[in-house]
């Protein structure tokens, strides 16, 4: 009788050790994204706030059935200059050494600062100027993402242009699209880096159905946004 208890209660530790075992491989792991950036990425425009990232987040959720934990570090009116000076809180680069997905999109207060936001007409040698900064603290800012992170996939997202409603709107279209090609060749320097083309999202659509004001997207123009961030997560995904 002894040895039946005996054999009962190896059987009873086994199974519970198998039990235990099996819930904790089913336990669901949380995918961390971290965000950095401007107004845009901190949702401007949106009355709910929710931007583009939400966006990414609830398709990735579906598709990725597992729980996307958001840190979304974007501030409004950051240039890439603040944005270096941000990376020095260790709150910050706690997140960055945790994170399965990074996002990057600065860039826009750059250019308009460099322009003096006076848009037409232009002073090409300042905003050249200007592109020049913004390429050196972008590089530099990739630089530190990956000290603190040596392997999650970035996302850098190009610059659109919104500022259709001015007479030389093709020349400022064409300065914009010199500060997407630097972007292009500073995310071509670092491994596991992707460009996100924004430019071509609101091209030959009414800025009325797109735009919270004259510059920021309102939900629909977020949506856009998120959908093609979507797809570059997703193939960045489907490749690991």
């Amino acid at each position: 009788m002894k040895n039946y208890f005996f054999l009962f209660c190896i059987i009873f530790i086994l199974f519970g050790t198998y039990t235990s075992i099996q819930g904790s491989s089913a336990r669901t792991e949380v995918i961390n994204l971290v965000a950095l950036g401007d107004s845009i990425t901190h949702g401007t425009g949106d009355p709910a706030k929710k931007g583009y990232i939400e966006g990414v987040k609830v398709n990735l959720e579906k598709v990725m059935n597992t729980p996307i934990q958001v840190s979304n570090f974007a501030v409004p009116r950051y240039t890439t200059e603040k944005i270096l000076e941000q990376q020095l809180d260790k709150k910050i680069n706690k997140q960055l050494k945790k994170a399965d997905y990074i996002i990057l999109y600065v860039g826009t207060n750059d250019f308009r600062k460099s322009a003096d936001y006076q848009f037409s007409p232009l002073n090409r040698n300042k905003i050249n100027r200007g592109k020049v900064s913004f390429t050196t603290n972008l590089y530099k800012i990739l630089e530190n993402v990956r000290k603190e992170n040596s392997a999650a996939p970035i996302f850098v997202l190009g610059l659109y242009q919104p500022y259709v409603e001015y007479k030389n709107h093709p020349e400022v279209q064409k300065i914009i699209e010199e500060w997407n090609v630097e972007i292009v060749k500073v995310t071509g320097e670092f491994s596991q880096t992707t460009f996100v083309p924004t430019l071509d999202l609101f091209q030959n659509k009414p800025k009325e159905m797109y735009f919270s004001d004259s510059l920021h997207p309102n939900p629909a123009g977020y949506q856009l946004i998120a959908d093609r961030l979507y797809e570059k997560v997703l193939k960045e995904s489907s490749t690991k």
